[in-house]
């Protein structure tokens, strides 16, 4: 087994480990259970019949999440993909039916979809479960059994916006009976989906409504990687399980199509910030586990697929239900939480949530002080939350301006995406640009309402350097719609400096000069960029004229296999260089110091810093 790999040893399995790395010991029950699943809230009579397979895929799915929780992934200098950013994990996991989750049909639907929802190498070995516990100990009855409520659909409830809105639209468009299943990690979270349920009893009837809160989370101090992108599979699960136990065979997520798809806005948001929770190709490989499990069609939906967020908060308003949108929780970091500051403003779904409340008009019920950064007026350091406030802003702007055809060849992940709908593919391509331009269009209403706002503030220099409002304006000098391409640039201050390099072809490196040698990956990236470089000098060109080596020309010049990856290598490139500048006692360049990118035009060496030079210039470091 590779020294790299993790090794997770689930339900009270334990032994010798084989060869290196590191090894994580999980368990559900018994004296050392160190993971929690307790599903409230479920009538004992359902129970009477639940199948072992069906306890065998609460288990699985509750020792996956588990070890995505308590194993990390670099931590918080690690969150630009680092070597760190992908985890090898091979889980040993006891269960009741051991030659059905050994089969090739489960192993290789687990392995696939997992992979594409977290991003990690897995590898599953299943035994059989000595002893198995009852079903029961998973389950905690209510005091009124209610035997005798029968859902109509079952609906997979965060707490969020979303799930909000799609609770609303099923109970005020009919007569349907819901049961909210929803995951707790956090009593921050459980206190608002409990508050939230009672609203909506209170509003369509408590008859209509059952709420099956799940607990699912590690014990004992274990939690150490907040991304979660497994979340969704437990979910999924624990809708499933539910669904059967009420004799339904439908779950229904509900997120929007612009969060769903997931289309990069900014070639530096990736990984932590690039989550797949409800994309087509997880939804579809979540049927296909369940479907090889359970031997059986279950059906796991999107009903908000090709609705935008400003759309799903319109439809909240739509059945005067805007008064509980103060009550949803969004925000990632929920450690962060606090009664007074429930949303933290920095992270992609706080952006999201504030634009699309603003966009709907329903500012009012969303108290702009519940954020701990005001999304124009707060001020936002430099670094990664940043950067990711200004992409937001600035691909919105862009795809607005964007023909059909220059969006579906700046995303090209569209192309992934529309085999998973039963529409045309030219059908499904069409609502996908839609979808996105509807969006992009209620960015640039709020943002263009927020510079009027803030006209006289902006003229008389009161807002923050660092605020949104004027790191926009500030970097595209005046226009939001202006990609900075063939803007003239400024010259580069003295004590920015050159950054001389040489091509040792001969070696495979890159030589920087005082720094010390780029081998690998990361020298293949910056030869490949110093051709066009090169040509631009001969050619005289000014430095914003230098040109850009589109995505996939680079791809195949470095024979790399994925848009994602490539994102990846870069990132790893520039933290080596990094590390090479700082290693000699002098401040690291800025991140594109080197290797400059732009979302819609590729990558190129920066022509304002970088200096290409013969080898025997350079002054080499040991």
């Amino acid at each position: 087994m590779p020294a790299h790999e993790q090794l997770i040893l689930c339900g009270g399995l334990a032994g010798a480990r084989r060869g290196g790395g590191a090894q994580l010991e999980l368990a559900l029950h018994g004296q050392s259970a160190n993971v929690r699943l307790q599903i409230e809230d479920i009538s004992h009579r359902l129970l009477t019949q639940i199948p072992d397979v069906d306890l065998d895929l609460l288990e699985v799915a509750g020792y996956i999440y588990a070890a995505d929780s308590a194993i990390g992934r670099g931590g918080q200098a690690d969150t630009g993909l680092g070597r760190n950013w992908r985890r090898q994990m091979r889980f040993v996991i006891p269960v009741r039916q051991p030659e059905l989750w050994s089969s090739s049909g489960v192993t290789s639907a687990l392995v696939d979809t997992l992979g594409f929802l977290s991003d990690d190498a897995y590898a599953f070995e299943f035994r059989s479960l000595d002893s198995p516990p009852a079903g029961e100990i998973y389950f905690e009855f209510p005091d009124d059994d209610a035997a005798a409520f029968s859902p109509d659909s079952v609906i997979l409830f965060s707490g969020g916006l979303d799930s909000l809105a799609g609770a609303v639209q099923t109970l005020a468009t009919g007569q349907e009976r819901v049961a909210l299943v929803s995951h707790r990690s956090a009593g921050k979270i459980a206190g608002a989906q409990k508050k939230l349920v009672e609203r909506l009893r209170r509003h369509f009837g408590a008859d209509r409504i059952r709420h099956v809160p799940v607990w699912a989370n590690v014990m004992g101090g274990l939690a150490r990687e907040p991304t979660h992108r497994t979340r969704s599979f437990l979910f999924a699960a624990l809708g499933t399980v539910t669904a059967r136990l009420f004799g339904q065979d439908r779950v229904h997520f509900y997120e929007n199509g612009v969060v769903s798809l997931n289309l990069p806005i900014s070639t530096q948001v990736v990984g932590a910030r690039a989550t797949r929770t409800t994309h087509p190709q997880a939804l579809d490989g979540f049927q296909r586990i369940m479907n090889a499990v359970l031997g059986c069609n279950v059906s796991i939906d999107n009903q908000f697929a090709w609705k935008t967020k400003t759309e799903v908060v319109e439809t909240i308003a739509k059945h005067d239900c805007a008064n509980m949108i103060r009550d949803t929780r969004s925000c990632t970091r929920v450690h962060d939480m606090t009664r007074l500051h429930t949303h933290c403003g920095h992270c992609s779904q706080c952006l999201d949530r504030r634009f699309a409340v603003l966009a709907a008009g329903q500012g009012n019920a969303d108290p702009a002080e519940a954020y701990k950064v005001d999304l124009f007026e707060g001020a936002r350091p430099a670094g990664p939350d940043r950067e990711l406030a200004l992409a937001y802003v600035c691909s919105a702007a862009t795809i607005e301006r964007m023909s059909d055809v220059a969006f579906f060849e700046q995303y090209g992940e569209t192309s992934r995406i529309v085999g998973y709908f039963s529409e045309r593919t030219d059908t499904v391509a069409g609502r996908i640009f839609d979808l996105h331009q509807r969006h992009a269009t209620a960015v640039g209403r709020v943002f263009s309402q927020a510079i009027r706002e803030h006209a006289e503030a902006l003229r008389h220099g009161d807002l923050p350097e660092d605020s949104l409002i004027r790191l926009v304006a500030g970097r595209h000098a005046g226009s939001t719609y202006d990609s900075g391409r063939d803007r003239p640039r400024e010259p580069v201050s003295a004590g920015q400096g050159w950054i001389r390099l040489a091509i040792d072809k001969e070696a495979g490196q890159v030589a920087f000069n005082g720094w010390g040698r780029l081998k690998g990956v990361g020298a293949g990236l910056i030869t490949a960029l110093a051709e066009p470089f090169r040509e631009a000098v001969r050619d005289e060109r000014a430095p914003e004229h230098f040109p850009f080596v589109r995505t996939r020309d680079l791809m195949r010049c470095v024979d790399c296999s994925s848009e994602e990856t490539l994102r990846r290598r870069i990132l790893r490139c520039r933290n080596h260089i990094e590390r090479l500048a700082s290693n000699t006692g002098v401040v690291p360049p800025s991140v594109d110091a080197v290797i400059e990118s732009n979302q819609w035009h590729g990558y190129r060496l920066n022509p304002d810093r970088v200096r290409i030079v013969a080898l025997s210039e350079l002054c080499l470091t040991n």
